[in-house]
Formats: structure tokens, sequence, C-alpha cells
């Protein structure tokens, strides 16, 4: 029994260090999808960079226009990778470290108030950053056995909340101080958790340990082949499409919907965002110990719906009242159910000799969603106005409900 604690623990220690590119890319995006939207939009006398919507979506989506080239190849690559530090690590690091120098860099040239250096540089860190990604999401995989997956996913969702809700605080602290020095202490954290994966991270020498544990596992659980039917795949990443079409049209223009139609200042224009990942950090397990004992799908097209009656909530709201700040709370345990399913979900239905590969289809499906979604939903706000955001969210969120409910799994297929 000892013996047996001491391997629970030094299951979720591992699963936890392994979560560190999680965690630094978090901050990154926390400060990229909550900070920047009201940088680029603000007057040039308060410190931004006085950008239409529009042009602001242009700007959001750069990161994904990156990804949906990068995302795919650099996936490949680390699944065909043979490197002395392991097949992930370093495409981990380079991308890392590079991106945690330039999002400090993209800071300093906020100052200048140079538009077009301030994007060249913004640019520079983000494509390191897609660089990183595919690897960061599969390494945890590789260690993970199939009957682990759903648990060692929510731990990591755990950590990515936690450290997006530590990017809202940043923006919360360092937002008076001026815009730039948002970008230097999310550089510092950011570096903090690049250094601990260089200590404390041995990917060649825990491969070995986790084939043993593979093949201690049974057969039927060890293993899983590459269904042979892909239409329930192709449904599933069409609803993944439209939730990330939502949901990063939510993310991008939550900020200035807060500013610009909530009225709230720079001190309490992030409270929408913190409601909504306090719920999620703390439904993350009970939502994975529920779903386990469910159908995965079953658990989000709950979660789904659960979001698409909060946005209804929320979008009836003209101020940050009672039933606002409820609305964001529902809005965070829908996310937590369906961010915590969906892409093991993905894996489940691909196949599990290539994890990379499947990880950079995810990705890159997700990245066309929102390379399109801060461009769309950005003209319509200036269009219509900023009071479109939630009508497009809930739309979008019932189209993804439906492929999802056309989704009809192999028999075969086993829960992670």
């Amino acid at each position: 029994m000892p013996n047996q604690k001491r391997d629970t623990a030094l299951t979720v220690g591992r699963i936890l260090l392994l979560s560190l590119p999680y965690a630094w890319i978090s901050i990154f995006n926390s400060v990229l999808d909550n900070g920047l939207p009201v940088i680029l939009t603000a007057p040039i006398e308060d410190g931004g960079l006085a950008l239409s919507y529009t042009l602001k979506g242009v700007v959001m989506a750069l990161d994904n226009i990156l990804g949906l080239f990068l995302l795919p190849i650099f996936g490949r690559l680390s699944d065909q990778s043979k490197n002395k530090w392991g097949k992930r690590t370093p495409f981990i690091l380079v991308g890392g470290i590079a991106a945690t120098g330039l999002w400090a860099a993209t800071g300093l040239v906020l100052g200048t108030h140079i538009v077009w250096l301030f994007i060249t540089i913004l640019t520079s860190a983000l494509a390191f950053l897609a660089i990183s990604r595919p690897a960061s999401l599969a390494i945890l995989p590789d260690f993970t056995p199939l009957p682990q997956r759903r648990f060692a996913n929510s731990l990591t969702q755990v950590v990515s909340i936690i450290c997006t809700a530590v990017g809202i605080g940043i923006i919360a602290l360092l937002t008076k101080p001026g815009y730039p020095y948002i970008f230097y202490g999310a550089s510092a954290i950011m570096l903090v958790f690049v250094v601990l994966y260089v200590l404390f991270v041995h990917e060649r020498q825990w491969t070995t340990d986790a084939v043993r544990a593979v093949q201690a596992l049974p057969e039927e659980a060890a293993e899983k082949k590459a269904p042979k039917n892909k239409k329930p795949l192709i449904l599933l990443l069409l609803a993944v499409f439209f939730f990330y079409i939502a949901y990063n049209g939510l993310v991008s223009s939550l900020s200035n919907y807060a500013v610009d139609f909530l009225h709230l200042d720079k001190n309490k224009f992030i409270v929408p965002q913190a409601a909504t990942l306090a719920m999620a950090m703390f439904a993350a397990v009970p939502v994975a110990k529920i779903s386990a004992k469910v159908k995965r799908k079953l658990s989000l097209v709950v979660g789904i719906a659960v979001m698409i009656g909060a946005f209804i909530l929320a979008g009836v709201q003209p101020t940050l009242n009672a039933r606002m700040f409820a609305s964001f709370l529902l809005v965070g345990a829908g996310f937590s159910a369906v961010i915590v399913n969906l892409y093991p979900y993905v894996l489940e239905l691909s196949d599990d000799e290539k994890i990379g590969e499947g990880t950079g289809i995810f990705n890159m499906v997700m990245t066309v969603a929102m390379v399109l979604t801060p461009v769309f939903s950005g003209w319509l706000a200036d269009l219509w106005g900023i009071a479109t955001l939630f009508p497009y969210c809930i739309i979008a969120l019932v189209i993804a409900l439906g492929f999802l409910l056309l989704v009809k799994e192999p028999k075969d297929t086993m829960q992670a």
C-alpha cells in the first residue's frame, strides 16, 4: 500500500510538471485575450493604439493565422523527432524561451506607439509560441496511459485555468502603472515556469517509465486501434470549429464589451473574465469525476447547453449586476465541462499512434475558427455595436451542439 501511494503521488507530480508548458502558454494567452483587445482600441493618450474593432480583430487573428500553418507542421515534426533531449522538449523550450523574451519586447515597443513595429514584434512572439504549442499539448498524452487521460487532462486544465487567472491578475495589477508593465510581468512569470521545466522534466528518462506502465496494463487498455469510420471524428471536428468560433469570439471581445457596453473602468473590466475562470477552476476536477461516470459526449452536450443558457442570460443584462455575474459563473461551469472533455474525445476518435499529428489537426481546426471569429465579430461590432457579441456566440454554440449531437460513437471506443 505505501508503494501504491508513492506511485500515485509520483504520477500526479509528473502530470503537474508536464503541465508547465500549459502554464506559461496560458499566461501568454491570458494577456493576449484579455488585455490586448483593450490596449489595441484604447486612445493614444491612454497608452493604447486607437484601432477600430475590425482592425483589432485582424491583429487578434494573427496568432491563429500563424498557427494555421505552423501547428500541423511542428506537430508532425515533434512526432518524428529523435533528439537526445526527447522528441517534444526541444520544440517546447525553443518556442517557449523565444516567446517569453519577445513578449517582454512587445511591451517595450508598445510605448513607442509605432503600430507596425508593435505588430512585428507581437507576430514574432506568436510565431514562436505556435512552434512550441503542438509539442506542449502532446507531451502529456505521451506519458499518460489511456485509462488515466481523463484525470490527467482535468489536472492540466486546472493548471491552465489557474495560470489564465494569474494572467488576469497581472492585467488588473499592472494596468494602472502602464500597459507595457503587463507584458513585463507576464514574461517574468513565464520565465519561472520555463526554468522549472528545464530543471525537473526529464523526457527521455520518463519515456522508459511510460513504456513500462503501458506494458503493465491489460492489452485492451494499453492499446487502441485507429477507428476505421472517420465520420464521427469529422462531425466532432465541426463541433470543435463552431465551439471555438463562439469561445474565441467571446474572449477576443469581452474586454471591449466590459469597457464599452458595461462601462467598467480599468480596474474592473476583468471582472467577467475572473468570474468565469474562478468557476471553471473549481469545476474542472468535479466535472471530470462526474463525466467519468457518463459518456463523454453527454458531458459535452450538457456543457455547451449550459453555456448557451448563460449567454442568453448575460446578453439581456444592461449592467454588471448579480444576474450578469451569475451568468459568467455558469459560463465557467459549462466551459469546464467542455474543455476537460473536448480534446481527449478527439483523441479517442483518432489514431493513438499519431498523437502529435492528431493534436496538430485538432489545433488546426480550432485555429481556423479563431482566425475567422475575431475579424468577423469585430466587423459586426463596428457595424451594429458591441452588443452583437452574445447573440453571435449563441448562434455558433447552437451550431456546435447540432454537430455534436450527430456524432455516433464507435462501439469499441474506450473512454480515457
